[in-house]
């Protein structure tokens, strides 16, 4: 099994508490950025799917001293469960060529232009939900109005382990791109200029290559 686990093999765990208190960070992540709405099962349309939700647990630890550094708990949607023209229809999502970022990382190293990795917190529940969906309440998680049994989460915004969530999250990236003067390249979809600052997009993740330093810090 390892560090990465299912939600109820992690509460098997000696350290369950620190699970449990990384579901807790989740969760509360989720509900500070009003990610969902608590509804009525009785109130999902006759033609909706309500899709099970997957806990994805996980123990980050040091490379060199292998000490565990972080606990990490993901809340997915059960993308194997949606049902194609209901709650989704199109998933393409474009990934950067390994032939770009070489290339432009090797540009970099002999022209001596600074560079700056990315990480986008939370990237894919920033972007709006596509299609209605309707989620099952996560496994140890209840309301004060009650239970899986009786509620269900109504999804406002993108989430984890949809089918078309990595094409939600990446039309969303771009239109914000765009909208701080970014252009997007000809040749591969996921590298994007604006002046002398040039920008990859790996899913989640990010790349800025500039001469000025000052620039990296701008666009972060």
């Amino acid at each position: 099994m390892g560090d990465v686990m299912y939600y109820h093999q992690a509460m098997k765990q000696d350290d369950a508490d620190e699970f449990v208190g990384a579901v807790v960070k989740e969760v509360n992540g989720h509900v500070e950025n009003n990610n969902w709405e608590l509804v009525e099962r009785s109130a999902v349309p006759d033609d909706q799917d309500v899709v099970p939700s997957v806990w994805s647990m996980r123990r980050k630890r040091n490379l060199t001293t292998n000490e565990i550094t972080k606990y990490k708990a993901r809340l997915n949607v059960h993308g194997g469960k949606q049902t194609f023209g209901v709650n989704y229809f199109e998933t393409y999502a474009p990934v950067v060529t390994w032939f770009a970022i070489r290339l432009l990382i090797v540009f970099a190293i002999l022209f001596k232009w600074h560079l700056k990795q990315v990480d986008f917190v939370m990237a894919y529940t920033q972007a709006p939900i596509e299609n209605d969906l309707y989620m099952d309440l996560p496994h140890g998680i209840d309301t004060k109005q009650g239970n899986s049994k009786d509620f269900v989460l109504k999804l406002t915004k993108n989430l984890y382990g949809q089918k078309q969530g990595g094409r939600v999250w990446n039309r969303y990236l771009v239109d914000k791109l765009r909208s701080i003067g970014f252009e997007q390249s000809a040749i591969d979809e996921c590298v994007f200029y604006r002046g002398s600052t040039i920008f990859v997009v790996y899913v989640d993740d990010g790349l800025v290559l500039d001469p000025e330093e000052r620039n990296l810090t701008n666009f972060v």
